[in-house]
C-alpha cells in the first residue's frame, strides 16, 4: 500500500522538483536575450488592436503576446524581469504538468526528456513561447489517447495552437491528418467542432502573422545559400541537429557536413522504426518532418530553436503510442541515444550560462538604472542592440531623427546614425545639459568629436556584445 501511494505522488513530486529547478536557473542565472525583451515590450506598450496589427513585423502569432499582456497590468518597469520570469514559469508547470502527471510514458523517458536540451534549456529557461507550443500539444494529447474526449476541447485547443507559432500550426495539420487517418479517411465522420477550431486557427494564423510587409522575410532569413545547400541544411538541421544534437556543428552556422548527412538519415531510420508498426502515428509524424523540411527550404532554414520542435512532437507522438521498455528493446535504445545527446547538450548549456553572462546588456542596463538620473535622456545609436539594455535600465530610451522614446523595435526599420549637430539640438530640445550615448561598439570620434567616454561593458560575454556610454554636453 505504501509503495501504491509511493507511485501515486512520485509525478507529483518530480513535476514539482523540475519546475523548481528551471525557475532557480532562470533566475540565478539567466539574462533576458533581446527577443525576450521585445516580445515583453511589444505586448506592455502598444493596445491591443495595435499589437495585433504589429504582429506581421514580428512573424510570430498572437497568443503568447495577449498572454504576456495580462501580466504587463502588474509592471512598474522594474519588476519587468520577475514579471516576464513568472509568466513563462507557469507555462512550463502546465506543459511539465502534462508530461510528469498526466502522461502515461514510463517515468525514466519522463525524467529524461524533462532533462533535454530543448524541454529544459532552449525552452524552458528563454523565456519565449515556445513553452506554449508544448503546453497546447501535450493537452491535445492527453485528450486524444482517450475514447470519448471532448470534441469542443480539442478543436479550441487547436485553434490555439495555430496561434503559438508557426510550428504550432504545423503540428495542428499533423494531428488533423492523425485523427483523419484513424476514421479511415472519412472526414464526415469528424466532429464539425474539430474541423472548425483547426480551419479557423488557421485563418486567424495567416491573417496576423503574414509579412505583408516589404523585405520583411528578407531581413529576417538566414544567410543566402544555393538551393542545394538549402535543402540539405534542412535535413541535417531537422534531423541530427535536433535528434542527435551536439553530435556535428551547428548547421545554421556552419552549413551541412558528410557526416551530419549520415548522421540525419540514421536518425531518420530510428524515427521510422519507433512507428512502424503505428501507421496513424507514422503518416502524422512524417507530415510534420515534411511540413518542417518545405518550411526550412522554402521560408526559413531556422536554428536550433525552431528544429528542437520536433523533439517536443515526438514525445507527444510516443505519448499517443505508448512504449514498453522492457519488451521494446530497440525502440528503448533508439530513445536513450536521443535523449543522451540532448542531456549532454543541455549540461553543456547550463554551465555555460553559469559561467559567463550571455551578453553585457544587464550590467550596462542597471548601471543606467542606478546613475543616470530620468531627466537625463539616453540616446540609442542603434536601437536593435538597445533593447536589452533598456528592459534592465527600467525605462525607455530615445532615437534620432524623431528625438521620440522607443522600447521595441521594427526588424524592417533602418539604422539612423544622427550627427553630434543633430544630438546637441536634441539635448537643447529637451532642455538639459547634456545627453547620454549608448553605442553597441566604440564610437567614431571624428563623428561625434565633442563625446566623452564614460564607461565600458566589454566583459568577456557569450554573444560578445559590449556597450559603450558617453556623455555629450548640450554646448
Amino acid at each position: 500500500m505504501k509503495k501504491d501511494r509511493f507511485n501515486h505522488i512520485l509525478p507529483y513530486i518530480l513535476w514539482l522538483l523540475f519546475v523548481f529547478i528551471i525557475g532557480y536557473f532562470k533566475i540565478a542565472h539567466h539574462e533576458l536575450w533581446k527577443d525576450e525583451w521585445q516580445a515583453w515590450f511589444v505586448a506592455k506598450d502598444l493596445g491591443i488592436k495595435e499589437l495585433l496589427s504589429f504582429l506581421y513585423y514580428e512573424g510570430h502569432p498572437s497568443l503568447w503576446y495577449l498572454y504576456l499582456k495580462i501580466f504587463t497590468i502588474f509592471s512598474t518597469s522594474t519588476n519587468d524581469v520577475a514579471l516576464i520570469t513568472a509568466a513563462h514559469l507557469l507555462t512550463v508547470a502546465g506543459g511539465l504538468y502534462f508530461l510528469f502527471v498526466r502522461f502515461r510514458l514510463p517515468i525514466l523517458l519522463k525524467i529524461l526528456f524533462a532533462l533535454s536540451y530543448f524541454v529544459f534549456f532552449e525552452y524552458g529557461i528563454v523565456n519565449r513561447g515556445y513553452f506554449l507550443v508544448i503546453l497546447m500539444v501535450f493537452w491535445i494529447v492527453n485528450l486524444l489517447k482517450t475514447e470519448n474526449y471532448s470534441k469542443s476541447q480539442v478543436g479550441l485547443l487547436l485553434f490555439l495552437l495555430c496561434q503559438t507559432e508557426v510550428y504550432g500550426v504545423l503540428m495542428a495539420i499533423s494531428l488533423g491528418l492523425f485523427l483523419i487517418s484513424k476514421e479511415k479517411f472519412e472526414i464526415n465522420t469528424l466532429k464539425t467542432r474539430e474541423l472548425l477550431g483547426f480551419f479557423l486557427g488557421v485563418l486567424i494564423f495567416v491573417i496576423s502573422v503574414f509579412p505583408r510587409t516589404s523585405g520583411h522575410v528578407a531581413r529576417t532569413s538566414n544567410k543566402a545559400l544555393t538551393f542545394t545547400d538549402q535543402v540539405l541544411s534542412a535535413v541535417q538541421g531537422n534531423l541530427s541537429n535536433t535528434y542527435l544534437i551536439g553530435s556535428t556543428n551547428d548547421t545554421f552556422t556552419y552549413g551541412w557536413t558528410a557526416l551530419g548527412l549520415i548522421l540525419s538519415f540514421i536518425c531518420l531510420g530510428g524515427l521510422w522504426f519507433l512507428f512502424r508498426n503505428f501507421k496513424t502515428l507514422l503518416l502524422s509524424g512524417g507530415m510534420f518532418l515534411v511540413s518542417m523540411l518545405a518550411f526550412s527550404i522554402v521560408l526559413y532554414l531556422g536554428g536550433i530553436r525552431q528544429w528542437g520542435m520536433g523533439f517536443v512532437f515526438l514525445l507527444a507522438l510516443l505519448e499517443l503510442r505508448g512504449i514498453d521498455l522492457i519488451k521494446e528493446k530497440v525502440e528503448t535504445v533508439i530513445l536513450l541515444v536521443f535523449c543522451l545527446f540532448n542531456i549532454v547538450h543541455c549540461s553543456k548549456a547550463v554551465l555555460e550560462e553559469i559561467k559567463i553572462p550571455f551578453t553585457n546588456a544587464e550590467k550596462a542596463g542597471l548601471f543606467i538604472r542606478d546613475k543616470v538620473p530620468v531627466k537625463v535622456p539616453v540616446v540609442a545609436l542603434n536601437k536593435f542592440e538597445a533593447t536589452p539594455v533598456s528592459g534592465y535600465a527600467g525605462r525607455k530610451f530615445f532615437e534620432l531623427p524623431d528625438g521620440t522614446e522607443f522600447s521595441y523595435f521594427k526588424w524592417v526599420d533602418k539604422i539612423y546614425l544622427p550627427t553630434e549637430g543633430e544630438l546637441k539640438l536634441f539635448a537643447k530640445f529637451k532642455q538639459v545639459g547634456g545627453i547620454i550615448l549608448l553605442s553597441p561598439k566604440p564610437i567614431d570620434t571624428l563623428r561625434f568629436p565633442s563625446a566623452q567616454l564614460w564607461q565600458t561593458f566589454d566583459e568577456t560575454n557569450y554573444k560578445k556584445e559590449n556597450y559603450y556610454l558617453y556623455t555629450l554636453a548640450a554646448k
